[in-house]
């Protein structure tokens, strides 16, 4: 740090307190505003009532600052005396674009005119109390442009991935980094493990309470995320929890319960009949053999008596309070959340269970709701003055879960697969179901127990005004573990699990580990030159243990796998660790034009032996060209960033290893070992570089905002599995920094207040993005990497697209009907690209309107669009021949074609399922009524609320699946819809009491 003392001005030698207010133009206090000495980190927020203190400020005038989101900043110079308390109140105007706003950094807050790439701030706090948000990930989508969440079912419990500006990697994880208070802490998506469920995958993010947080920031690339170090090329989400703030204790006590639906329109499977009863599919008819007279049809998923789709529901409880003493400031907060989802047991097959048992049996509750959320949600935050100098910062959150998930997706025990794909008759003795019925498919049960601690310490030391110093250190544990049970003689059977009964388990502890010291030192080189020099170290330690064990053949009675007949174990230690350090130079002319450069040096444990370290560059420039005008147009300004950063090899990827084999030779039995894993001794990060240009600007007295921004990324060093020869010895493949890709595109945004008066206020916000993204190279004598069976990645195109086959088809005798003959797959041609696995094109419409101060009405459109979907679970239908394509008469001749080519021909092509599937979404309406303050007098209360909120209400889209935003499995590429739970309905109805 000895480098931060060059640029050291004078130590004050006296200092004095400033106190003051401050509210908006009309005399409101505004709560949470953030006063600071300009040119230190010197600072301190306003309580409910906008009073604020400002202590051991320098002796003379000095330049204060009081900014919030949704206000323009205001600074006033006020004269310090010498142990006395100076008054300075501040009024704020409302703005649409708040450059004095605080924004996180990789070295601490800063304005945001100082950066010089877009930082999108969420206020979490308040999409809250707004929409009441079914989870953390729920807050991200539509509210931050180029960040695309991407659901894996609708099923209650599972997750989402997360997609900041388009995926850079084929062979790594695209998510963004996740930091919680400054720490690192889990962000993966677990499937469950050897509790196979099918695909569905549960979401770490979403262990997070949305009513803890008071604040996410997203920062986008590697120009923006270059600091942050190896692990940040994706991105990184910055989330802030809620803190304590001086005044009497604010009570927060909310109740909310809701209504679970599923509007979806589950397709019927269809049976061409003669009228003799014999089976009669069109292209049988087409080729003469028989002549439709009937068309038989079942529908299990829709039926009444037999689908086991219903109405969940979804009730939270919770309370908080925050206050505290110009010393101490606590917040603290506690929720119960519970999610029934919207399977269970129809009622005839509850009756005839109880029938057939003895009296006073009891179902299961797992077999009666097979899909279930519980949590228990805590949180206890602290800030401590310790000295005039030296402050604590203190985040507990802990975190007690239980989800329960059903059978589905791309599994032959799933509900929905057995009704997706079951038969025509529903006289068939099971209903109509297929493969197994909901009562055999429910017994199985499968549930995560997730456990998670999460704590974070910041030690902040300002020996004087212009220089501090920060440690922080934390740590993010979860302890999961998955089981799935099937008791014997019970469940389905399938490979003689309900005769023998099986169990699996697996128990996963992650333990992620931050070390983060630095400083900052600030001061004025001239009267119009300032500077900023930040430098710091970290250490990241990131550990897994994973057991793994099955038990199959299970004596009556037995819950373990200790005493199963046949068992199986295994275990791994995953481990790797990170160290970096980086300096930070910023100098500003005259408080409008920053200009930032920063480098920083990683090592990390999964870099090959011959690779040392990596180092991260970032240059960056602001300017403000207009500051506070007056007419058209407030503020604007011009900003450009590029940057580096990285994402490591797999932990093990560089490491040759062994793995025991067992051998015979004439002794008998021996142990042998062979190679698993060829190593790499000169694998090195994937290095991603980008630029970003673009600007923001307020107009019109800060009813408008604009912001446009343009970016282009580029990765080399890229990993690919690459096929080795035999003669080598070695594995079948080895991943080596072969490839390169790239991805540009534009995000932008516009918002404001078109409405302002004391009956109306109408704020609105449009925002919306692109993105493009290439293959480069794949590799000297690489091929393309095909998987998926339609997608891949080839040089010249994007990233998991699909390619199949094309067909095209003839109605040659005119009857109406395709034959397997009437269409011809274009067989002696490659595969032709079809089109993007991922959405191209992004827009978001929020509008919220205030009414008389008694009423708020919100909604949010969201729209997808550029891209395409496969539709597999149509295309499997037709291959078991009960879809509409192959059997109703008059369906159109494309649509048997599709079916056709998708199912009959000699090379089937999918071509005819991978669908547009573009789509627009009434996301998220609401509506919150604000009772009189006399009314929540009477309870006690300060404030009352009650807000309805509705969630996936509406779907506007041309495909012909169920939902064009299912997918089976939220891979890294993988992009299908088969036989997948869509998306459902939520009501659900919150009261808030404020005390």
């Amino acid at each position: 740090m000895a480098a931060l003392l060059l640029v050291a001005p004078p130590l004050a030698a006296q200092t004095g307190t400033v106190q003051g207010r401050v509210t908006d133009v009309a005399g409101t206090p505004i709560a949470n505003a953030l006063v600071t000495l300009v040119g230190t980190n010197m600072a301190v927020r306003t309580d409910a009532d906008g009073r604020y203190e400002l202590a051991n400020l320098p002796v003379g005038n000095v330049t204060l600052r009081a900014a919030i989101i949704g206000y323009a900043a205001e600074t006033q110079t006020v004269a310090v005396a010498a142990a006395a308390a100076t008054s300075a109140d501040f009024q704020l105007r409302p703005a649409a674009i708040s450059l004095d706003a605080l924004v996180v950094t990789a070295t601490g807050e800063q304005r945001a005119v100082e950066v010089p790439n877009v930082v999108t701030t969420i206020d979490a706090t308040r999409a809250a109390e707004e929409v009441a948000p079914i989870s953390l990930s729920s807050v991200l989508q539509g509210r931050a442009p180029g960040v695309q969440i991407i659901n894996s079912s609708g099923t209650a419990g599972t997750g989402t991935k997360i997609r900041i500006r388009g995926s850079s990697s084929m062979s790594l994880g695209n998510d963004p980094l996740l930091v919680v208070d400054g720490i690192r802490v889990d962000n993966r998506a677990d499937d469950g493990g050897n509790a196979y469920v099918g695909g569905q995958t549960i979401s770490r993010i979403n262990d997070f309470n949305p009513d803890e947080i008071e604040s996410i920031e997203v920062i986008k690339g590697p120009s923006a995320a270059a600091l942050y170090g190896t692990e940040a090329a994706n991105g990184v989400v910055v989330i802030k929890t809620r803190r304590g703030r001086v005044g009497a204790p604010a009570w927060n006590v909310y109740g909310e319960y809701g209504l679970v639906s599923d509007r979806n329109q589950f397709p019927t499977n269809y049976s061409g009949l003669d009228s003799g009863g014999d089976w009669c599919p069109l292209f049988l008819q087409g080729y003469g053999d028989c002549t439709q007279s009937t068309l038989e049809s079942a529908n299990p998923l829709e039926s009444k008596t037999t689908t086991p789709i219903g109405t969940g529901n979804r009730q939270s409880f919770g309370v908080n309070v925050a206050g505290g003493t110009p010393d101490v400031q606590y917040f603290l907060s506690g929720e119960y959340e519970k999610e029934n989802g919207i399977y269970g047991l129809p009622q005839g097959t509850r009756d005839s269970i109880l029938t057939a048992r003895p009296a006073g049996y009891e179902i299961p509750d797992f077999v009666l709701n097979p899909n279930r959320v519980k949590r228990v949600s805590l949180r206890a935050n602290l800030n401590a003055q310790l000295s005039k100098t030296l402050t604590l910062q203190t985040s507990t959150g802990y975190v007690d879960g239980d989800i329960r998930l059903p059978q589905n997706d791309n599994n032959v025990v799933g509900m929905l697969p057995s009704g997706l794909l079951g038969s025509s008759d529903s006289t068939n003795g099971a209903g109509g179901w297929g493969f197994y019925t909901p009562e055999e498919v429910f017994w199985i049960e499968v549930k995560q127990n997730i456990q998670r601690f999460t704590q974070a310490v910041t030690a902040t030391w300002t020996p004087t005004y212009w220089l501090d110093f920060h440690a922080t250190g934390g740590m993010d544990y979860s302890g999961m573990s998955n089981v799935s049970f099937q008791a014997i003689g019970t469940g389905p059977d399938f490979s003689n699990d309900k005769v023998d009964g099986n169990r699996y388990s697996d128990k996963l502890s992650t333990w992620q580990y931050t070390v983060d010291i630095g400083g900052t030192a600030r001061s004025r080189i001239s009267d119009r030159i300032s500077s900023r020099t930040s430098a710091g170290v970290q250490y990241f330690r990131n550990y897994r243990e994973v057991v793994n064990t099955q038990g199959q053949k299970l004596p009556p009675g037995a819950g373990s796998n200790a005493s199963a007949t046949d068992q199986y174990i295994g275990e791994a230690f995953i481990e790797t660790r990170t160290l970096g350090t980086f300096i930070e130079q910023q100098f500003g002319l005259d408080d409008r034009l920053f200009v930032t450069g920063a480098i920083r040096g990683d090592d990390n444990s999964a870099f090959g032996k011959d690779f040392d370290y990596t180092v991260y560059p970032k240059l960056g420039a602001s300017y403000l060209l207009i500051d506070r005008g007056n007419g058209l147009i407030d503020n604007f300004r011009v900003r450009g960033a590029w940057g580096v950063s990285g994402v490591q090899p797999g932990t093990n990827d560089a490491v040759l290893f062994y793995t025991g084999v067992a051998l015979a030779d004439k002794s008998g039995d021996q142990t042998g070992v062979t190679i698993q894993n060829a190593g790499n001794t000169d694998l090195k990060p994937e290095r991603s570089s980008e630029f970003e240009v673009g600007f923001e600007s307020g107009l019109f007295g800060g009813r408008l905002g604009l912001d446009l921004t343009f970016y282009y990324r580029k990765t080399k060093d890229a990993l690919v599995n690459r096929e080795l020869a035999p003669s080598l010895g070695l594995t079948q493949n080895r991943y080596e920094n072969l490839a390169s890709t790239m991805n540009y595109g534009f995000e932008g945004g516009i918002n404001g207040t078109i409405v302002r008066s004391s009956m109306l206020t109408w704020d609105f916000s449009l925002t919306g993005s692109t993105n493009t993204n290439e293959v480069l190279a794949l590799g000297e004598g690489v091929q393309p990497i095909i998987f998926n069976n339609v997608q891949a990645h080839k040089e010249g195109y994007p990233l998991g697209g699909y390619w199949d086959r094309t067909y095209t088809f003839e109605d040659a005798d005119g009857d109406g009907i395709l034959t397997p003959d009437e269409v011809t797959v274009n067989v002696a041609d490659s595969t032709e690209f079809l089109g993007y696995s991922r959405p191209r094109y992004e827009l978001a419409l929020f509008n919220a309107f205030d009414v008389g101060g008694w009423l708020r009405i919100s909604g949010l459109f969201d729209y997808r669009g550029g891209h395409k979907l496969w539709n597999y679970t149509g295309q499997f239908r037709c291959i078991f021949v009960i879809c509409e394509e192959l059997n109703v008469l008059d369906t159109p001749l494309d649509q048997q074609a599709r079916g056709v080519a998708g199912a009959l021909t000699t090379t089937n092509s999918a071509a005819g399922y991978i669908e547009p599937a573009w789509f627009i979404k009434l996301r998220e309406l609401s509506f919150t009524f604000f009772a009189p303050q006399r009314w929540a007098q009477r309870l006690g209360a300060s404030r009352a609320s009650l807000t309805i909120s509705g969630r996936n209400l509406l779907t506007i889209s041309d495909y012909t699946g169920m939902d064009p935003e299912v997918q089976e499995y939220a891979g890294n590429f993988g992009s299908d819809d088969f036989l997948t739970q869509p998306p459902v309905r939520y009501w659900t109805a919150r009261i808030q009491l404020t005390f």
